[in-house]
């Protein structure tokens, strides 16, 4: 008995394309779900290397802090270099500790330091300076020039200090002078600059004063007020 087809000729080729349509939409499907995953995979990836730059920025961060540190040692160091030259050069060694726990102890609240020049006054350097002055004295008057050399002090070795710092107000610079001038081995105790100075907003007193230290006179007590 022979079989009849009732479907028509093209329902199986439609049938066909269907199922090719379907795969085909199944396969997109899993290339975007695939791309998707792969996209936070990516951006996963991209943050954590994010995270990584910015530690690695810190890090270089502290490394450029520490250098300036390092920078800033070292010029504290060839400052003490050349103090030491200085001291080197001296007849009579000097306590610096003792000098320097003295001018802190000087320095009112609040007063800082920005700068300390030390220079040596060696007794050669003095003879021409009294040389000098007793010649013009002589040409101005005799007896006075007989006055100037009768009176004048032995030659020592000196010391030659130069601060700069600032102050709060013109009371405690003043304050810091008064207690300079008070000590007998810091004489001729002379201030050089004083201006106010204005940084981030805060008023204070930018100054420069000078003195000397005879280097035969006992250094100051580290205690000592």
């Amino acid at each position: 008995m022979r079989e009849v087809e009732f479907l028509p000729e093209w329902y199986p080729k439609v049938r066909r394309r269907k199922r090719a349509l379907t795969l085909q939409a199944w396969v997109t499907v899993l290339l975007l779900a695939a791309l998707g995953l792969w996209m936070l995979l990516v951006q996963r990836n991209v943050q954590a290397r994010q995270v990584e730059l910015g530690s690695l920025s810190t890090d270089v961060s502290h490394s450029e802090t520490d250098l300036q540190r390092l920078e800033d040692l070292q010029q504290v160091q060839r400052d003490l270099g050349r103090q030491m030259e200085i001291f080197l050069k001296i007849g009579r060694p000097v306590e610096t500790t003792k000098i320097m726990t003295t001018l802190e102890q000087l320095m009112p609240k609040d007063m800082a330091l920005l700068d300390l020049t030390l220079d040596t006054d060696d007794m050669a350097k003095q003879a021409a300076a009294a040389n000098t002055l007793a010649a013009r004295a002589a040409q101005r008057n005799a007896a006075t020039a007989s006055r100037a050399g009768g009176s004048s002090e032995p030659l020592e070795p000196r010391l030659r200090f130069r601060l700069h710092g600032v102050a709060p107000t013109d009371m405690d610079l003043a304050e810091f002078l008064a207690r300079l001038t008070a000590r007998p081995f810091f004489r001729n105790v002379e201030l050089l600059i004083s201006h106010e100075k204005t940084e981030r907003g805060h008023v204070m007193r930018e100054f420069e004063v000078a003195f000397v230290m005879d280097l035969n006179v006992a250094a100051p007590a580290a205690g000592g007020k």
